[in-house]
């Protein structure tokens, strides 16, 4: 190669290198008290006392049905993005999912917020559920507890997160818990986003009293979202992937049209 096509090469991947340290640069990880350790085959506590969105007393055990698997998602109803678009993303999954919400299995919301109430989990499940069918509306409820008994189920199910005061925002993660007809953990969905095969292999599983730790590829998807300390936000990681992407798109090509140039070259100097 010549002094002028390496000093092009060397160029090219000096600025790709730099376009994709500016894409990661902004990330920032989870707190350190945020997270999740899975606890496969946990029992959840079936006593556990909640208040559904009608404002009806209800223990956890009356969710757990014989034959039929649980999907609890964790979220709190005044939260400013994570949730909602949690919540709506598995809306939409359990739509498509071929299985009949309510008779092959069971959904629970529960809000990580003590101060959140009945009035507060109806206005967010009339927004989430509005992307279900008409008859699967029905059947999953909405519900929020006290602080005490939020800390004894997130313990039971290894869930972390951490409120902070200053912005009245909870730092959680996006994750939704997979439990057995008789209420063990069988397996954790992770990520605002859920794959439809990932989501039918956790309540087959579960439905059969079985399940297991998830995938290290499933865990990452965690990540996807990553809190900002200095915003109290979360940002997208994969915001950072599509531009670290786009800079190594932009790479292929600059070497692609510099090698077809000196391609030209060579055939005009043989001609």
């Amino acid at each position: 190669m010549s002094g002028g096509w390496r000093t092009f090469g060397l160029w090219a991947l000096a600025s790709w290198c730099a376009a994709a340290h500016d894409a990661f640069a902004d990330v920032k990880p989870l707190p350190a008290d945020v997270g999740v350790d899975e606890h496969v085959g946990a029992e959840v506590p079936r006593a556990l006392s909640l208040t559904d969105q009608a404002g009806h007393k209800r223990v956890l055990a009356e969710f757990l049905k014989p034959g039929k698997p649980l999907l609890l998602s964790l979220a709190y109803y005044h939260c400013p993005g994570l949730c909602d678009i949690s919540l709506r993303e598995l809306a939409a999954s359990l739509r498509d999912l071929g299985w009949q919400l309510g008779d092959d299995y069971s959904a629970l919301t529960l809000s990580i917020d003590p101060h959140d109430t009945p009035a507060s989990a109806a206005a967010k499940r009339s927004n989430v559920l509005s992307l279900l069918r008409a008859n699967d509306r029905s059947v999953w409820p909405f519900a929020v507890t006290d602080a005490a008994s939020l800390q004894q189920l997130t313990a039971a199910v290894g869930y972390r997160y951490t409120y902070d005061a200053a912005t009245r925002q909870y730092a959680h993660p996006a994750v939704s818990v997979v439990l057995t007809p008789d209420g063990k953990v069988a397996r954790y969905l992770y990520g605002p986003t859920l794959e439809l095969r990932s989501v039918r292999l956790a309540l087959r599983e579960a439905r059969l009293g079985r399940g297991g730790a998830s995938a290290l590829i499933d865990r990452t998807i965690l990540s996807c979202f990553q809190y900002d300390p200095a915003t109290q936000r979360y940002s997208l990681l994969i915001l950072g992937v599509m531009r670290g992407g786009a800079a190594l798109i932009a790479f292929a090509l600059s070497v692609c049209i510099a090698l077809f140039v000196r391609r030209g070259r060579l055939r005009r100097s043989t001609s």
